[in-house]
């Protein structure tokens, strides 16, 4: 680690102030993922506790622990008082274990990300995702981990998806690639009259029969197994297709195959949803899915945050226009399609 020292201090008016700041933002981000690996800020849920208290009730030793508090205060996560810990009132809502909005348990898949993210330099060099993901053929510890972490952020997706659109007005819904189907569960719950599937490959369909069960709505959620870029089993048809980070991962040719198959299962006036990481046609935002964009090239053939112009020409191709587009936060974006008229 480069000091900001007397070195510098040699008259020229260039310092690498950008340089060490994003050299340093790495750590902060680090002492998160470690806190949310340790759930300790569930320990930390009902009262203010000092380190050794903390360290007892968490079975850890307090020399050990008590950097890592004080990096958590740092960096905005806890606070502190006579010597005693706290939740911020983001963590308490975020990362108590039980809270509604829970997403401590997507540690994992931000690990796994992550350190594909290092191989990047070799990825580019060699022209291949040196850490690539390949759902089909993952162990079920390497899949279960990745897909349950992908599931944090679907429960808030699925609220965001009702509100803008009133998913009670249809009555048969399908999410194309739904992982372990947090999305749906959560919609289910929303729109007790409707009725949902998911579709995925038979890997990860596992996984969200279980997660469903668990649920206790598998009578208003169906699970199909099938590749989407496959020939689809002879589904009924749907209102509405939920497409949640699925062409970010395909790639655009395969995402055009995929399309194909599942325009024959839209309704007439069927409408599809899509969320992802998408860019501007500038590529320069948002931020985000810019800088997840190059994690992409690690961990997918094909895929990649791909701008709105390349997700319009898509669908364009199968007869479906944008009607509209709604920016969320983390560098993603929701996009309504439908049928283009005349």
């Amino acid at each position: 680690m480069r000091e900001d020292s007397n070195d510098f201090n040699d008259g020229s008016p260039i310092k690498p102030r950008v340089i060490n700041q994003h050299l340093n933002a790495v750590y902060p981000a680090l002492v998160l993922l470690a806190g949310m690996e340790l759930d300790l800020f569930s320990y930390l849920s009902d009262t203010p506790k000092g380190v050794d208290q903390l360290a007892e009730d968490m079975s850890l030793k307090a020399s050990k622990l008590m950097p890592l508090l004080y990096a958590l205060v740092s960096a905005g996560l806890l606070e502190i008082n006579d010597g005693e810990f706290t939740n911020t009132r983001e963590t308490q809502e975020f990362l108590v274990k039980g809270q509604p909005r829970y997403f401590g348990d997507s540690y994992s898949t931000y690990q796994d990300l992550w350190k594909s993210t290092l191989s990047t330099a070799q990825s580019i060099k060699r022209a291949i995702p040196l850490a690539k993901h390949d759902f089909a053929n993952m162990t079920e510890e390497e899949l279960y981990g990745f897909i349950i972490g992908l599931d944090s952020g679907a429960a808030a997706t699925a609220r965001r998806l009702h509100k803008n659109y009133d998913f009670s007005r249809y009555k048969n819904v399908l999410d194309a690639g739904g992982g372990s189907g947090g999305l749906l569960v959560e919609l289910a719950k929303l729109c007790p009259n409707t009725r949902f599937s998911l579709l995925e490959l038979p890997t990860v369909a596992a996984i969200a029969q279980k997660r469903i069960a668990k649920s206790h709505l598998a009578n208003q959620i169906s699970i199909i197994k099938a590749d989407l870029t496959k020939d689809l089993p002879n589904e009924k048809s749907f209102d509405a297709i939920v497409l949640r980070s699925v062409i970010q991962v395909l790639g655009l040719e395969q995402s055009g195959i995929a399309l194909k198959n599942l325009v024959r299962c839209l309704s007439k006036g069927g409408d599809f949803f899509v969320i992802g990481r998408v860019l501007e046609d500038n590529r320069l935002e948002p931020a985000e899915a810019v800088s997840a964009n190059v994690m992409f090239l690690n961990v997918y053939d094909w895929g990649g945050a791909f701008t709105v112009s390349e997700y319009r020409h898509i669908f364009k191709c199968r007869g479906f226009k944008l009607i509209e587009k709604t920016s969320l936060s983390g560098g993603y974006m929701l996009m309504r399609f439908a049928r283009a008229r005349g």
